[in-house]
């Protein structure tokens, strides 16, 4: 209770005389957002067959709606999934691709996507037919899904 006390008055005391606050030396900081390391590859309609349909790699395809939080969810999955997996033995054959289904709804009604969102893995082996996951959304559940079928 007197060092809540004693930092209010500390706080007063600077507010009181207009001095700023300067971070403390080797303060860390929450990244932004925005910041998160990622190499998701963003999908159009002009780029959704050269890139799902090249038969050198294996793309892993998240069906997102930018609104919905399930999405957003997913969304920060994938940039994690798409890092964990540049640190592996097939991260020159392996894509970790996302594409909007409200921008682009001429691909996702071809691709026959029925909901968001929906996350299908094109493999080098069988581009036509794709794996759907469903499982837990974790990473460690991602990674072993990736490895057992690629």
């Amino acid at each position: 209770m007197r060092r809540t006390v004693a930092l209010v008055f500390v706080v007063f005391l600077f507010s009181i005389l207009n001095l700023q606050l300067r971070p403390v030396a080797g303060a860390v900081f929450a990244p932004d957002e925005e910041a998160r390391p990622s190499r998701v590859v963003e999908l159009t309609d002009a780029t959704f067959d050269s890139i799902v349909m090249d038969p050198e790699k294996d793309v892993f395809v998240l069906y997102y709606v930018p609104w919905s939080r399930h999405c957003q969810s997913a969304m920060k999955l994938w940039d994690d999934l798409s890092m964990s997996q540049s640190r592996k033995r097939n991260s020159l054959t392996f894509v970790a691709a996302r594409i909007n289904g409200e921008k682009y709804p001429d691909v996702v009604r071809r691709m026959r996507v029925n909901g968001y969102p929906t996350m299908r893995y094109h493999t080098r082996i069988d581009k036509e037919e794709p794996f759907e996951y469903t499982g837990q959304r974790h990473l460690s559940m991602l990674d072993s899904f990736v490895f057992q079928n690629t």
